[in-house]
């Protein structure tokens, strides 16, 4: 059970329609964002967190969003996403996501976004989910961006 909480989940595909465009005629970023929502719902109800995070009274919230743009994706491109956990600590979860081009395979945008729990733990529920207790890695690059959130919360407290 465990390698279906972490492996990578997929969308249906996509298509950039016009209404999607923004005036650089490329896929606006809050199609981006929305897209990102739906995968993740998609991803927590198939690996089954959903409901088990139900079954503990526990609520999730998105915390942050960091999203690459590498490549456009253009009017009538079709794509997908791709969903992953790649971290968790003791509030939130961290996944990735990655929209792909379908005619050849190229990762336009990354996310990464965190999502914070209330009510319980992120460990609880993965070791609910899979019956066993895990500790990820903290890879370099997501290290970098969780620090870079940090000093920005920082200085915002100390703005404020």
């Amino acid at each position: 059970m465990f390698a279906s909480v972490i492996s990578w989940t997929l969308t249906p595909k996509g298509i950039c329609f016009t209404t999607d465009l923004d005036f650089m005629i490329h896929m606006n970023n809050a199609r981006y964002l929305r897209d990102c929502d739906f995968a993740r719902f998609k991803f927590w109800i198939e690996s089954k967190a959903w409901q088990m995070g139900q079954k503990l009274g526990a609520k999730m919230s998105n915390a942050g969003n960091n999203i690459r743009y590498r490549r456009s994706l253009q009017l009538f491109d079709i794509y997908k996403i791709k969903t992953k956990l790649v971290y968790w600590d003791d509030r939130s979860f961290y996944l990735e996501q990655q929209f792909i081009r379908t005619r050849d395979d190229f990762v336009c945008a990354v996310n990464i976004v965190k999502q914070t729990m209330v009510g319980c733990s992120p460990a609880l529920l993965i070791e609910k989910l899979s019956g066993e207790q895990s500790e990820p890695v903290l890879t370099e690059e997501l290290k970098c961006l969780l620090q870079s959130w940090q000093l920005s919360s920082e200085r915002l407290r100390q703005s404020s």
